[in-house]
């Protein structure tokens, strides 16, 4: 992990997180609202650097450590940071121009979900457990069941819980594409 960009983009996200306790209206202006819902030019850049709790930022920190390595070891520091970003700044235009959802969103879960379809794309045969489901998953159907679901479950309720599911299959998409078309 020398040099690698990945605890850097941690520490990032729980700084971020650590100021919103001496500001606590920063995530609401860091968050990617929707157009005509108060949204402003820099939040489709900064949303995925904040979180709505110390669990949310876990979860996601929890899967950058641990599919991030692999994916920088074959794209390289540059061309993992922009897998990163231009899956967390599409996602985010995706989110403020197209998502039918009036709620504001915050997170690094569509940039986690684009490494997630990166990391099936590069090792679509390395088996993942996800705590506390006991059996693996290959990586392959790993992304795939997790775009299924938030396709079904954005089908379904797109505001539900909190939870965007738009964000999400945004994320998976953008980081197929980059994996297939940018690299």
């Amino acid at each position: 992990m020398r040099d690698s960009v990945v605890p850097h983009l941690i520490i990032i996200n729980a700084l971020v997180w650590l100021a919103s306790f001496r500001f606590p209206e920063l995530p609401y202006w860091l968050a990617v609202h929707k157009n005509g819902y108060g949204l402003e030019w820099w939040q489709p850049f900064t949303y995925f650097f904040t979180h709505q709790s110390f669990w949310h930022l876990l979860a996601n920190m929890v899967a950058l450590w641990s599919l991030g390595p692999a994916v920088e070891a074959v794209l390289r520091r540059g061309g993992f940071l922009r897998l990163y970003l231009s899956t967390g700044l599409g996602a985010g235009l995706m989110l403020a121009y197209v998502d039918p959802s009036p709620q504001p969103v915050l997170g690094a879960s569509t940039s986690v979900s684009g490494l997630l379809a990166a990391f099936a794309y590069l090792f679509p045969r390395s088996q993942l457990v996800i705590f506390p489901i006991p059996f693996p998953f290959s990586a392959k159907a790993l992304a795939l069941g997790f775009g299924l679901i938030s396709l079904a479950l954005f089908l379904w309720e797109p505001v539900m819980g909190g939870i965007s599911h738009f964000g999400h299959l945004c994320g998976l998409v953008l980081g197929w594409a980059y994996m297939r078309w940018w690299r």
